[in-house]
């Protein structure tokens, strides 16, 4: 048996209430063409690792433990507001994240901890965000200019700052009703 698996860093409920708040003030001016993500789905992806065979679980766990233990807690910015891939044509709305030296260290162990475990390199470069929605299929231009307007007005409103103590391991099921993740094990921070 095998599951689909990411790596991540979680958030603070304080830090989860700033972005819900953010969230509420634009679901009410954007109502119609964004999906938002659940909260206790926001988090920074570090690494989507794809399929992962059950019984190689548990050697996963003890490297990641291995690797990652080590690491001191290091502050993380959270600033301003942004869309993948372009604003003509956006598919995924996101708060950004500061590129912390820390940060990039724990993307880059990630990588070769994985790939020596057979895993392909992320070819892609790191993009700290946490995503708080995806945009509808076939949103109008109208919408398009709405959203365009309202993101300019809020673009650098969003800021927030947390200590990254752990790293989450986890599991996704994906479900008609969206994907449901599930914590394996979670690896603390000196």
């Amino acid at each position: 048996m095998s599951f689909r698996v990411f790596t991540a860093l979680d958030f603070s409920d304080q830090v989860l209430s700033k972005v819900v708040d953010y969230r509420r003030e634009l679901e009410h001016r954007l109502p119609s063409i964004l999906r938002w993500t659940k909260t206790d789905q926001l988090h920074i992806t570090l690494k989507f690792v794809g399929e992962l065979q059950e019984n190689h679980l548990p050697a996963v766990q003890r490297e990641l433990e291995k690797t990652f233990s080590p690491i001191q807690r290091f502050p993380l910015r959270l600033q301003g507001a942004g869309f993948f891939p372009t604003l003509n044509q956006p598919r995924i709305f996101w708060i950004g994240i500061d590129p912390a030296p820390e940060l990039l260290e724990i993307v880059q162990k990630n990588e070769e901890l994985f790939h020596s475990l057979g895993y392909p390199m992320e070819k892609r470069p790191f993009q700290p965000h946490i995503t708080i929605a995806r945009f509808r299929e076939g949103i109008s231009r109208q919408d398009l200019l709405r959203f365009q307007q309202i993101w300019n007005e809020t673009k650098t409103v969003f800021q927030a700052q947390q200590t990254m103590d752990h790293l989450t391991f986890y599991q996704s099921t994906l479900t008609p009703q969206g994907p449901i993740y599930k914590v394996l094990s979670k690896v603390n921070f000196q």
